[in-house]
């Protein structure tokens, strides 16, 4: 980290504000010029004379392009691309790294996946990888016998997604090993993180039937900030000479994350893991995993991969010239129309997956809005409060009462074990469609994309809401009131509410906790809480259509054997017994309430109900009193009228 730190103050340039992606400060001119340094001459030479000169957002990208460029033409004379690891400390100069990692030219990617296969056909095959794909076998069960004796690649397995699909896969398929990408963390080695990874409740079901499965899985230590991932020699070796299957489940999902982690997690640590694939000799499947609103720019989403606005090697390649600072005054212009960092690095991951695994066995699967999970292992569990789930639960706790969304809005949302699933089926897929595109040889084979939803029985913003609060039986600890919201698709009326339901309880509740010497929270968590809602109106407010043919020809090729095991149709949620333990698995396993206190909870809840329908009561008396004095006051004033 010291090092990357370092080689981007190397490259830092003094650069002004964005001034509404318009212009930008710059110490370099955008015309060219015979005598003119680049902006990492200029920063290396503090002598050097620095005037500010604005112009487009374009003519800075270009500008970087070719001070990089420049570098990686003097570097790449002498350097070669290899498979070792290259840790911080041993790397010759920052621009040694840069010219490694990205002066790297696609079309030589592609001869060295096309030599890799080559190899790898003519050698030896473990045990793990001598099955090949059933495309039309009478088996009633072809996912099943194409993930018998696998090894598997996984990474972003320790969160929620990848807890889901690493038990599934040990307690329903007869995997040989699973190997997770882990890292250091809290002072802990992989070892322990992987030992109290396994005391989750999700696992608790194979802890007490089968703890033996636990064996399968083995950490591999990695770092996604150093370059080759500082995976050792020995495990980089086993990992190409034994992994089938990899799932690319890691990503950061924050919406406010800062542009160089997202770019860091999303982008460069899928390029990554990519090229770890390139060498794996025995791959029959890698799986992408991006998300259904990576073209949420777009209002109809084909199941193909878009191109972004500014490409993706120069994403890449102004992530490590700029620091944190002033890349994030690249924010807007390279948001562009996205709503955040996380949808907009997604798209960028899609582009690099696709140009760079054409001639891989790869695919990219875009689930929707991950839920907790519906029957398997156990109804209800998950780890975390992303996305809707949080304000639900800040609503079942009286937090919120006003949500700024549209309530006829489709929802997009899927239980994690039915994407987790799809998620499974599409890697067997991936592998069908690899084998029946090298019979033939005419066939132009496109990377599949899955656009993981169903119009059927998909449900509304405001179905996901009333269904949760008809679902809610088991009140939280330490609620401050009744589950009672309003959703307003108009901003001026949410803001007026707002200020009503939100902000003046707040102030109260702060003037109390001053009065009585208690810590003042309420007003800055509001402010916050305001901060997400408007945030996620973004998704809320709005209506798209997917088109979904991959998706549904994969549950037709489903058998009947398999579907009892796999199922992913949404369509055969029953969602009114899906949200009977939906919030009550949040308070279970996210908050960990205690059980023994329920009912003191339930007879507090009913009594805070009594009084928000006395409260509700008074006011529309009040309200309707009011009214009908107003009427008889006008009826009055207006003159009898003689015919």
């Amino acid at each position: 980290m010291d090092e990357g730190n370092r080689d981007k103050d190397a490259r830092k340039t003094s650069i002004g504000s964005c001034m509404e992606c318009k212009s930008i400060s710059s110490p370099s001119t955008p015309t060219q010029s015979p005598d003119r340094k680049s902006p990492l001459d200029m920063a290396s030479n503090e002598s050097a004379p620095r005037p500010t000169v604005t112009f487009t957002t374009e003519a800075m990208v270009e500008e970087a392009m070719n001070s990089l460029h420049a570098i990686g033409q003097d570097q790449h004379k002498n350097a070669t691309r290899t498979g070792g690891t290259n840790s911080p400390a041993t790397a010759a100069s920052p621009s040694d790294n840069l010219s490694a990692e990205f002066q790297i030219n696609t079309e030589c990617d592609r001869d060295n996946i096309t030599n890799n296969k080559n190899s790898g056909d003519g050698g030896s095959t473990t045990n793990s990888n001598k099955h090949l794909p059933n495309t039309c076998g009478n088996s009633e069960t072809p996912i099943k016998d194409f993930y018998r004796n696998a090894t598997i690649l996984i990474t972003g397995g320790t969160g929620f997604v990848g807890k889901v699909l690493i038990q599934k896969l040990l307690r329903t398929f007869e995997v040989r090993r699973i190997y997770m990408l882990i890292r250091c963390k809290n002072n802990m080695t992989v070892e322990q993180r992987l030992q109290e990874y396994f005391t989750e409740t999700i696992f608790d079901t194979i802890r007490e039937q089968n703890p033996q499965l636990f064996e399968k899985v083995h950490p591999i230590r990695a770092n996604f900030n150093a370059i080759d991932l500082d995976i050792t020699p020995t495990d980089r070796e086993l990992l190409s000479n034994e992994v089938a299957i990899v799932f690319n489940v890691v990503a950061s999902v924050k919406f406010n994350e800062k542009l160089s982690d997202a770019i860091g997690i999303n982008v460069l640590g899928t390029n990554k893991i990519l090229d770890l694939a390139m060498e794996m000799k025995h791959l029959k499947s890698f799986v992408h995993i991006s998300t259904l609103y990576c073209n949420c720019n777009r209002k109809h989403i084909k199941e193909k991969v878009y191109e972004t606005e500014i490409g993706y090697e120069k994403i890449m390649q102004i992530s490590r010239i700029f620091d944190d600072e002033t890349l994030e005054k690249f924010r807007p212009c390279l948001i562009g129309e996205m709503p955040n960092t996380y949808t907009m690095t997604k798209k960028c991951a899609e582009n690099l997956v696709n140009h760079k695994a054409f001639h891989l066995p790869a695919g990219i699967f875009r689930p929707p809005i991950v839920m907790s999970t519906y029957q398997d292992p156990i109804p209800g569990w998950t780890d975390n409060l992303y996305g809707p789930s949080g304000l639900c639960t800040w609503s079942a706790r009286g937090l919120v009462r006003c949500i700024y969304g549209n309530a006829k809005c489709k929802a997009n949302m899927v239980p994690a074990d039915y994407c987790v699933n799809a998620m499974i089926s599409c890697a067997w897929d991936v592998a069908r469609r690899y084998e029946l595109s090298k019979r033939d040889k005419d066939h132009r084979r496109e990377l599949p994309v899955y656009n993981y939803i169903f119009e059927r029985n998909n449900l509304t913003w405001g179905q996901y809401m009333h269904l949760s609060r008809k679902g809610f039986h088991e009140p939280f600890d330490k609620v401050l009131w009744c589950f009672s919201y309003i959703i307003i698709p108009w901003k001026p009326l949410h803001y007026a509410a707002s200020i009503v339901l939100h902000h003046l309880p707040a102030y109260i509740l702060d003037l109390i906790a001053l009065v009585t010497g208690q810590k003042r929270i309420y007003i800055k968590a509001y402010a916050k809480i305001t901060k997400i809602i408007y945030m996620m109106s973004w998704f809320g407010l709005k209506h798209w259509s997917f088109a979904n043919r991959n998706v549904t020809e994969l549950d037709e090729l489903l058998t009947g054997k398999e579907k009892q095991y796999l199922q992913f149709n949404i369509s055969t949620i029953n969602w009114t017994d899906y949200f009977r333990s939906y919030l009550s698995g949040i308070r279970r396993y996210v908050f960990k309430d205690k059980e023994n206190k329920l009912e003191k909870r339930k007879t507090f809840y009913r009594r805070i109900l009594f009084l928000h329908n006395l409260l509700k009561t008074s006011v529309g008396i009040t309200l309707i009193m009011y009214l009908v004095k107003l009427y008889f006051k006008i009826f009055k004033a207006i003159p009898k009228i003689k015919f």
